[in-house]
């Protein structure tokens, strides 16, 4: 039986060599998975971006393809609480829109409302009817604001009547063909958002099936009636 050498083993440089490569496949090990983890961060970032984006994009679309008869829908500026203007989408006299079922007759208002972090977030307001004076600019300011939507920035409406897009629609302008609404989106960035929701037109009333027209109170006489 062979003996071991007392003098046998590693010798230092031996074992500095070796920690040296140890610590660079721990580098390198640490560096792929950093990497993985961050590209993985940014694939789930991305793709909770997009539900959030088309969920917005399905209820906006919603509220203007079911817009009630009476409904009325402007643009209007307002102020946020600390004084920073604010374009805010009024629907006035509606139904469902936002999946509240009725506003009693007052408005549901949509608003980008700015963020400490320089984006801003759409969000929504119900207004009750008759609220005037003081008391309508502080809800505006400081009222209970239901965030959908963070991180939007560059935010711009135009509406489409008679073959043209115009920025502004004021009260009482009557209902646009379309409105299109277009924002650059935090989680996806470098990339401009542009939404077109189509506004169906009124229906004009129409008689029954069954009902006859009215006579005519002034007949006209037929070719032959002296004959």
């Amino acid at each position: 039986m062979k003996k071991t050498p007392l003098n046998a083993g590693f010798t230092l440089f031996e074992v500095i060599m070796a920690l040296m490569i140890l610590g660079l496949l721990s580098g390198a090990v640490y560096s792929i998975t950093s990497a993985a983890l961050e590209s993985s961060q940014a694939t789930i970032t991305e793709q909770a971006g997009c539900r959030r984006v088309e969920a917005f994009a399905r209820v906006m679309r919603d509220a203007f393809l079911n817009l009630p008869r009476d409904a009325r829908v402007f643009l209007k500026m307002g102020k946020s609480s600390a004084g920073a203007p604010v374009q805010e989408m009024v629907f006035a006299e509606t139904s469902g829109t936002f999946g509240v079922a009725s506003v009693a007759g007052g408005s549901l208002i949509l608003s980008d409302r700015p963020r400490s972090d320089g984006t801003r977030t759409f969000s929504i307001l119900r207004v009750p009817a008759n609220m005037q004076g003081n008391d309508y600019d502080r809800m505006m300011a400081e009222g209970p604001w239901v965030p959908i939507l963070p991180g939007v920035e560059k935010v711009a409406w135009s509406f489409f009547r008679q073959g043209k897009w115009q920025e502004t629609w004021a009260d009482g302008a009557g209902r646009p063909e379309a409105v299109r609404l277009s924002f650059d989106y935090r989680d996806l960035p470098g990339t401009t958002l542009d939404f077109q929701f189509w506004v169906p037109p009124l229906a004009q009333p129409q008689a029954p099936a069954n009902q006859q027209p009215p006579p005519n109170p002034n007949p006209v006489p037929s070719p032959n009636a002296n004959k």
